[in-house]
This record gives C-alpha cells, sequence and structure tokens, in this order.
C-alpha cells in the first residue's frame, strides 16, 4: 500500500456514504434538498446538509451546479439570510464548505463523511 494511501478518490466516498447520507438529506427530482431531520439539527448543521444535497443532486445531473446562493439556502431551509450567512462562515473557517463565488458556497467533499457520522449520531441517539 504505503503511498497510495494518500490518493483521495471522491467517487469512491460517494458510493460509501450514499447510504448514510440519505438518512439525513434527499434530493427531489428537481435538484432541490430535502433534510430529512431538519428538526434535530442546528442552523449550521441544516445548512451543511443542504449543501450536501446540492453535492448530490449535481452527480445525478438534477441540478446544474453543486453550489448554493445564501438567498437559496435561506428560502428553501426558511432561514433568515444573515443567519445563514454567519453559518456559512463557520463552516468555511471549519472548512467543511468552500466560498466558490460572492454569497455562494458548495459542500468540501474530503470531510463530508465524517460529518454525516457526526450527524447520523447526533440524530440517532436522541
Amino acid at each position: 500500500m504505503g503511498l497510495e494511501e494518500l490518493i483521495y478518490d471522491e467517487e469512491e466516498e460517494f458510493e460509501r456514504i450514499v447510504d448514510k447520507v440519505k438518512k439525513v438529506v434527499r434530493v427531489r427530482k428537481d435538484g432541490i434538498p430535502i433534510l430529512v431531520q431538519k428538526e434535530k439539527l442546528t442552523q449550521a448543521e441544516q445548512v451543511a446538509c443542504y449543501l450536501i444535497g446540492k453535492y448530490f443532486a449535481k452527480i445525478l445531473n438534477l441540478t446544474e451546479k453543486e453550489s448554493a446562493t445564501v438567498k437559496e439556502i435561506a428560502n428553501e431551509l426558511k432561514l433568515d439570510p444573515r443567519i445563514v450567512s454567519a453559518r456559512l462562515k463557520d463552516l468555511n473557517d471549519n472548512g467543511l464548505v468552500e466560498r466558490v463565488g460572492r454569497g455562494e458556497y458548495k459542500i468540501l467533499t474530503i470531510k463530508l463523511e465524517e460529518f454525516v457520522d457526526k450527524i447520523l449520531n447526533k440524530i440517532e441517539n436522541k
């Protein structure tokens, strides 16, 4: 093995975590993410899960972009845009999301499984 262990294969990770992700977020046929247990999540977790849904919607060719704007996230999650913006800054500072444009963000897949595991542990223990 050795150095090959350093190689990050996004597709391999995608396959491994689909079963976990569907317990947290699903994607409508129009590409809009739906949070499965929104009421059990913090605002930051809701925002991150929405972006996870966008990521999978893009892979499924249900939407053109894996990113979302503050306005889109705020509208879909029914949160104040200022709150969404603040939570995105926190998530960005923690390396979970990346800013890809003015007020537009996407999930970083390298920490995706770790984040989803944390959410599932929280949901299953409530």
